[in-house]
């Protein structure tokens, strides 16, 4: 049960712990003064005053004390969402737009999604937009995993089986909005891609169509493009589709190769333009699509 509301909520189990205290202490305080103002006031059990007392300390007093033990263990955001959602539901409150949950899929070091989160997570404007709230990783191992834990986002450990065979499928659409691949090494089933309708992008470090396809990533790609004799390189931001590199191209960056140029300093100038460009461009498209959602409404 525990495990599920986790997941329900998109939080780390160190916060999950917090939070699940919080809910305690608020509900043991919530009975302990209903009790000592019955009491105090006499009142006597299952009158009418009884039940109004109860049930104003449940819309009320319990709703404060949330927030109190929220800020005291540290889990205020996550009380104040929760408030929020509530009182907008019973018309208090206008009705928030959530901010898009961006699922951050990465197999490496995830230095671009280090950039990602740093974007929008650590700017109070941006996490209005977006926020990363996962990480999808297939590899236990990978330093995108200890980024994860640095910044208190939960991760999602999946291999080639689940991912193909739609094991997470569900969960996923439950609890993110955009799918954003960040040197994910695993192919993207069309499955996936349908659930996510032009909600899934990818960054490539070459000017596709050239110096793309199946096992094209890291220096290989460098390699590439060098052995080619180009005289540029740059990056691609593309919406993914059922072929590895292939799908339409949103934006493209370039730079140039020197003669003296190696995979490794041709690697440098490829990440200054990931780390530049692609958390500007996704703001751009979630920017639009919020726009484009507006309109409607």
């Amino acid at each position: 049960m525990f495990d599920k509301l986790q997941k329900k909520w998109g939080i780390s189990g160190s916060r999950f712990f917090w939070v699940m205290v919080a809910f305690g202490f608020t509900g043991t305080t919530t009975a302990w003064i209903t009790a000592q103002i019955t009491g105090w006031l006499s009142i006597e059990k299952f009158s009418t005053t009884f039940w109004l007392l109860k049930i104003g300390m449940l819309l009320i007093g319990y709703q404060v004390l949330l927030l109190f033990y929220g800020f005291l263990f540290g889990q205020f955001k996550f009380f104040w969402h929760y408030e929020r959602k509530i009182l907008s539901r019973m018309g208090i409150l206008p009705k928030i737009q959530e901010p898009y949950r961006l699922a951050v899929f990465a197999s490496g070091a995830g230095s671009n999604a280090r950039k990602l989160i740093e974007y929008f997570n650590l700017d109070n404007d941006r996490s209005k937009l977006a926020r990363v709230t996962l990480i999808v990783c297939n590899k236990p191992e990978a330093g995108v995993v200890k980024l994860a834990d640095e910044f208190d986002i939960p991760v999602l450990h999946i291999t080639k089986e689940e991912l193909e065979s739609g094991a997470h499928h569900k969960m996923l659409k439950k609890r993110t909005d955009w799918l954003i691949l960040a040197g994910f090494l695993l192919k993207i089933p069309p499955a996936l891609i349908q659930l996510f309708p032009r909600k899934i992008i990818n960054l490539h470090p070459a000017l596709l169509p050239l110096h793309g396809g199946k096992g094209m990533y890291g220096n290989r790609v460098h390699e590439a493009v060098i052995a080619s004799g180009a005289r540029e390189s740059g990056i691609t931001i593309h919406y993914v589709d059922d072929q590895y590199d292939h799908g339409e191209v949103i934006f493209q960056a370039v730079c140039p190769i020197a003669p003296e140029d190696t995979p490794e300093t041709l690697a440098k100038k490829i990440h200054s333009l990931e780390h530049l460009h692609y958390p500007e461009v996704g703001a751009g498209l979630l920017q639009n699509a919020k726009n484009a959602l507006n309109t409607k409404k």
